[in-house]
């Protein structure tokens, strides 16, 4: 069982950035510019660039319970699960914070994601596919669950879940949602 004082004040979850059209435009590219399906549109290279700006200048009045990240996670691919925009989504943000990412975590082992998030007492950015964030989150001790989302929604890549540590002895997080508000067409509300 964690102690309290053992686990992050601040966990924080982000979908990978814009990713390309199903066959169609927008195309998927990697750091090199270069055609790849399995890469972030134009679109999510600027969000992961702006999320790194971001990062690096919180807390704001603008972005509450955003706190700069002591640790980067994000799922890395695998022949089942080809995608690499949670790691381009994470590199930038990285990168700017002189962090590592630990990519140690592939889709299907969300349990163990949780039990190593809260094992250490450095705030989390977790980034990952939005068809299971909202399992992850859950498995976390919250103490308002009903206001996780049953999903994350399909259209949106411009939020940030977050978990806020409740003062007391008992491991306890409040969920909140935090509109990034970071790009022309993202939207103010949730």
């Amino acid at each position: 069982m964690t102690h309290a004082n053992e686990a992050p004040e601040v966990i924080m979850f982000v979908r990978h950035g814009e990713k390309p059209g199903e066959g169609t435009k927008p195309h998927g590219v990697n750091h090199h510019g270069e055609h790849d399906g399995h890469s972030l549109s134009v679109l999510g290279w600027t969000r992961a660039g702006a999320l790194a700006g971001l990062f690096a200048h919180v807390p704001s009045q603008a972005h509450p319970h955003i706190v700069r990240p002591g640790r980067v996670i994000a799922t890395r691919p695998t022949e089942e699960a080809k995608s690499k925009r949670e790691i381009h989504t994470a590199a930038p943000t990285a990168n700017r914070l002189k962090l590592d990412i630990e990519d140690g975590h592939t889709h299907g082992n969300e349990a163990e994601l949780v039990g190593e998030v809260l094992g250490r007492p450095e705030n989390a950015l977790v980034v990952w596919h939005h068809g299971t964030m909202a399992k992850i989150v859950r498995h976390f001790p919250i103490v308002n669950p009903d206001d996780v989302p049953k999903h994350w929604p399909d259209e949106r890549f411009d939020l940030i879940w977050v978990l806020v540590r409740q003062p007391g002895e008992e491991l306890a997080y409040r969920f909140v949602i935090v509109p990034q508000m970071l790009l022309a067409d993202d939207l103010e509300t949730v």
